[in-house]
This record gives structure tokens, sequence and C-alpha cells, in this order.
């Protein structure tokens, strides 16, 4: 499961952001972050909605907070807060049982639980208004959490969150911030938090949390920074538009929501396959190319097309086969055409595409609820200035936020024309 709200999330980085004018505002460079968050855990589709029985969940995070002010990303984004820190999900509170059979599934004579989760992570925090006692933001962030109890079929096997011991991380949130001491901050907003596998394992739909957080924030003074905020923060160097070119090559792949459908609900009870906690990882490919206009320091957008192939259509056909669907298409192939989003800091940047299958032919069950004639693409990118500029990154590809498949992206740009080198170092 992708969480709808990172597709929404992206976007905030375009938010202008406001301060006092010509006020004087002191930045501390480093800072220290503790937070709770009393959450619930959100049940987005239908079926696990049903027999999950209880949706308590806790979180306890500690983090390290570090404010650059030396570069025009960071005037440009209102001198945002990067952060490192781990957090600890306290889970068990939320529960799963199926009282009555489902398809071939039968109910057990336990309770599921979900798993606790130890997560590394890290965020972006942009300020969208700053003062000298309060600041008011959004953040966005990313991790790999662990979890020592997962799907299986001895004690859990009514967790359909998550299926395996490593899982991806996504959080998004909106705060407020009171400066009460010289070096002491007292911090709340809302947060929400998403696991899940990125199809790498199953079952996969992903464990959301959402509720309100408190925290307090310490930020000695030894390495402050005093700034003349204004009405739009703007870069002390101009930035020069430009065309560029993008080539990226995608290597990944899946498990197969259609096997964990086959042997969770049409495969009866005492065959080797019945709930099965295992399953067979498929490859996934991608190309795609795209034509981006670079209109800001910030902010990059344009079209392109992509071409996908996964070596598992062949299984699709067979398990098609299997439960009489005849007349259907398989192809290992696709092909839709994309238009992407890209944000930048620096060498860091983030992407989203939103695309839409010229050609697609993935069996009976693609087109009968699992997936949608459109795709989203959505990762987190490194850029190399030393080696031509080259990205390496992850993305996960998604069919109405529920994950197809996680890949590995290499990208090689290609400006076409706009700023000199010095200009903009990346290209």
């Amino acid at each position: 499961m992708m969480p709808p709200t990172l597709l929404a999330a992206l976007f905030f980085a375009s938010v202008p952001a406001t301060a006092d004018v010509t006020d004087s505002v002191t930045i501390q460079k480093t800072g220290i972050e503790i937070r709770y968050t009393p959450a619930q855990t959100l049940t987005l589709d239908k079926e696990p909605r049903i027999w999950t029985k209880t949706k308590e969940t806790h979180a306890m995070t500690v983090q390290v907070n570090i404010t650059p002010t030396g570069n025009d990303f960071a005037s440009e984004y209102n001198y945002p807060i990067f952060s490192v820190g781990v957090r600890y999900n306290l889970n068990h509170g939320t529960t799963m049982h199926r009282d009555e059979p489902w398809g071939e599934a039968r109910p057990v004579d336990y309770t599921s639980k979900l798993g606790n989760i130890l997560t590394l992570y890290s965020t972006f925090n942009r300020p969208l208004y700053r003062s000298r006692r309060w600041q008011w933001g959004y953040y966005l962030g990313t991790g790999i959490g662990y979890t020592a109890l997962k799907y299986n079929q001895q004690n859990d096997i009514d967790n359909e969150y998550i299926g395996s011991h490593l899982n991806i991380f996504f959080t998004a949130g909106l705060y407020g911030q009171y400066k009460f001491a010289k070096e002491w901050c007292i911090k709340g907003g809302m947060d929400f938090a998403h696991h899940s596998n990125g199809a790498m394992a199953r079952p996969n739909k992903g464990a959301n949390y959402l509720g309100p957080f408190v925290g307090i924030v310490y930020e000695p003074e030894g390495q402050a920074r005093k700034i003349t905020t204004s009405r739009n923060t703007a870069a002390t160097e101009p930035f020069l538009k430009y065309w560029f070119m993008e080539f990226t090559l995608g290597i990944g792949g899946k498990t197969l929501l259609e096997e964990w459908l086959q042997t969770q609900f049409n495969t009866p009870q005492g065959q080797p396959d019945y709930r099965k906690e295992h399953f067979a990882f498929y490859g996934a490919y991608s190309l795609h190319a795209h034509l981006l206009y670079r209109y800001t320091r910030r902010w990059a957008s344009g079209l392109g097309f992509g071409i996908f192939y996964g070596d598992y259509a062949n299984r699709v056909a067979q398990l098609d086969k299997t439960n009489g669907y005849t007349g259907e298409k398989h192809s290992p192939w696709s092909v839709s055409i994309e238009a992407r989003h890209e944000t930048f800091y620096g060498n860091l940047s983030a992407r989203i595409s939103l695309g839409y299958y010229l050609y697609r032919h993935m069996g009976y069950k693609s087109h009968n609820g699992l997936e949608k004639p459109y795709h989203e693409q959505v990762g987190v990118f490194y850029h190399f200035p030393k080696l031509r500029n080259i990205t390496l990154g992850f993305s996960v590809n998604a069919h109405a936020t529920k994950a197809d498949f996680t890949e590995l992206q290499i990208t090689f740009p290609v400006r076409l024309r706009g700023c000199k080198d010095h200009d903009h170092p990346r290209l």
C-alpha cells in the first residue's frame, strides 16, 4: 500500500513561505526533539476493516534537527530543518480476528496483532511561517522499519497489514512550535505515518497511522544565526530557467497479489498452499524518458513515457486458466504516457509521476479490481555532480495508491539549453 497522502504531500513543497515583514529571526543550527504520538491505525480497505477489532497505537520519537543556512535552497525554502531520528511504534493495541469463514479462509482460535516497529528515518521540515516565538509548517519523511512480528501461520494469520520484517516508512504532518524559553520550544501537530514493503512480500495492505503529537525541542544558542525575513523569501543568486531530458532505467521486483488472493481465499484448508507465508519473487524492469522544464531552482515539470517489462505475466496467465478466466490477454510489456514533477534541494530530489497506460494486458483481475488504467510513481533520489550528475534512487510504482512493485532507478540527465554550468552545478 502507498498512502494517498504521499501524492498530495509532495506538492506541499510548492506552497510559498511567509514571515514577519522586515523581522529579525534567530535560527538555531542544531537541536534535539522528543515527541509522543497517540494514534489510530487506519483501516483503508473494506475487508480488513471488518475483522480489525481494535486500532490503538502509540509512537515515541527521538530526532536530531539540523538547519542549514548557507545556500540558496535554504533561503528559498524559508530555512528548512533536516532531521534524523528513531521512532518506535507500539502497535499491539491493533488487533485482528476473522469471526466467520472468508472464502476458504477458516477462523482461528486466537487474535492476531500488528507488530511493534522500530524505524530509522529522516525528515524535511519546512516552516511556512516563522517569527521570534512561533513557527508553523509541514514535514515529509522516509526511512526503513523493522518488526519481529509479521503475518505468519502460527500466531498472526489475520494480520494482512504487514507481511515482512523490513518495511519502507513514510511520514507527513503539520506542526506548530512555540518558543517558551531561551533554548526550549514546545511543539504539537498532526502526524500521518505509513509502513509497508512496496509489494516485495505478501501480505502488503500497509499499516497507516493518524493522530496528534506533542513534543519538546531543545535548541542550544551556541550556533544560532540571525536572518532578516521577508514576505516572500528570495534566493541571493538568480536562477536561469532551462529545458533538460531525463533517461531512467529501473530494476526491481514484486510478489503477486494474485498469488496471495489464491492461497488466502481460493485454497482449501489442508492443502500445502493454504494461507502460506512465502511467495515467489518476480522481476520488474522499466525505461523512462522525460522532457522537463526547470522553471525555478526548486521545481521542474514535464512529460514523457514509460516502458515496463514484468516476467510474471506467464504466472498470471496460469492463475487465470486455473480459475476459469478464458479469453484474457497477457503480455509482459506495458507502455504509458507520464507527467512528472520533481522537487529539488541541493543534490537531493523527490519525484512524482502520474501515468496512463496506452498498452497493458495483465489478465482478468487487472481490469476487475486489482488495477486502474493509470499508475503513479513516487521516489527519492540523490544526484552525483562528479559523475555527470547521474542520479540514483528508489521508486514505488502503484495503481490507485496500491503498490505494484519497487525498483532501484538510475537516471542520466541531459541539459538542452539554458544556464551555464556554474549557475546550476547539477547539470
